[in-house]
């Protein structure tokens, strides 16, 4: 049986999340956790009284094209071993998605244990992480004179780290919109420290948030509003050549940084980081600020593994959408007029991360090519996306 965890459950969730995710809820935790789970909606699969399996979803709001969609973010998506590879959890996601459509939220995310599993349910890669693993003979310093770096505790920088972020998403596409909770609840952990720096009309105009263990240091995220505020950070990172021997610099894909690097051939990794799935195309669309030129329609035949609401025939012209529903997907064959492609490939372009013509020259869009290529025209302003954070 699913239903709704409640607080009575708590204590059941954490002992599951404690043993699937293999860590330990300290004494004096156990409270903060439990607060944590009052903000999400979390579903479980019970057999009698024992939960078998469970999953959170977050409420979030993403900045997408300069608009702000509804983000339902699930995570800790986890079942006792025994109780596994049952059909429990496809129970779950096909639950949580109808709970999101119902509660209007325009598309989800989440963070993959396994890319093929969640591509099954309709979601799809939209975007990567990149590090950097610099070694300690690497750090050279290079000519900057761009401002200085002021150092400040969490609770003073916080209100600077939130303007900066706030402006950097509306320029870049995909990321979540922060509330002062989740910043310091998330953002900023324990042990971390924030480095603001300031041009020379004393105005801030990027932060750093990074750690030092083991002579390990880590950055865990860069916001600046112009690149070659870079250089300082990298000066800033070369002062610590007594206390480290590695620095890991996490970033996205597009980030230039190895622009800057005095010697760019460093260790780089570039990994498949988050997954989206619009969860209801008719709202998605009617917020998404696209644009078809020309007499044609751009006609869309989408399929969904899932959500059923999104089965259908979407034909768009201008800023217009018509569409005809199907209740049990799109027909098998290519079709005769227009492009066809699931939930989740649409998700994927129109989220910047994949490319229509490569799709197309893949089999993963079906149809007319003179079709693909309006649908590139749609999207060819469209940023990467990038995404910081983790849930």
């Amino acid at each position: 049986m699913i239903k709704v965890i409640t607080n009575e459950n708590y204590d059941k969730v954490l002992k599951l999340s404690e043993y699937a995710f293999q860590f330990t809820i300290g004494d004096g935790e156990l409270e903060a956790y439990k607060r944590k789970l009052d903000k999400q909606y979390i579903l479980g699969e019970f057999d009698n009284d024992e939960l078998r399996s469970k999953l959170h979803i977050y409420t979030f709001e993403t900045m997408i094209q300069n608009q702000v969609f509804k983000m339902g973010g699930v995570a800790s998506v986890a079942s006792w071993p025994e109780s596994r590879r049952n059909g429990k959890v496809k129970m779950l996601l096909q639950e949580s998605l109808h709970w999101m459509n119902e509660q209007e939220f325009d598309i989800s995310y989440l963070h993959p244990f396994y890319v093929p599993f969640y591509q099954k349910f309709g979601w799809e890669l939209i975007c990567t992480e990149k590090t950097y693993t610099i070694q300690k003979e690497d750090l050279t310093f290079i000519h900057s004179q761009n401002g200085k770096m002021i150092r400040k505790t969490k609770d003073d920088a916080l209100p600077i780290l939130m303007s900066l972020y706030r402006r950097f998403i509306e320029i870049h596409n995909s990321m979540l919109i922060r509330d002062k909770s989740w910043w310091m609840d998330v953002v900023l952990k324990k042990g971390q420290h924030v480095v603001i720096h300031v041009n020379d009309d004393n105005e801030e105009d990027g932060y750093m948030i990074y750690s030092i263990k083991d002579r390990e240091l880590i950055v865990h995220e860069v916001v600046v509003l112009k690149e070659s505020i870079k250089k300082d950070y990298w000066n800033f990172i070369c002062q610590h050549d007594s206390m480290v021997s590695t620095v890991k610099w996490k970033t996205y894909e597009q980030d230039p940084l190895s622009l800057l690097l005095p010697n760019p051939r460093v260790k780089t990794e570039i990994h498949p980081y988050f997954m989206g799935k619009i969860v209801n195309v008719s709202r998605f669309l009617a917020k998404y600020p696209f644009y078809i030129k020309g007499d044609k329609p751009l006609i869309l035949h989408l399929s969904d593994p899932i959500c059923h609401w999104n089965n259908g025939t979407f034909f768009l012209k201008g800023e217009s959408i018509q569409v005809f529903q199907k209740e049990k997907g799109s027909c098998v064959n290519p079709p005769n007029r227009g492009i066809r492609m699931d939930v989740g490939t649409l998700t994927s372009v129109l989220l910047g991360h994949s490319d229509p013509k490569h799709l197309f020259e893949f089999g993963k869009i079906q149809g007319e090519e003179e079709q693909v290529n309006l649908l590139l025209d749609m999207v060819s302003q469209v940023k990467s996306s990038i995404l910081f954070d983790f849930f």
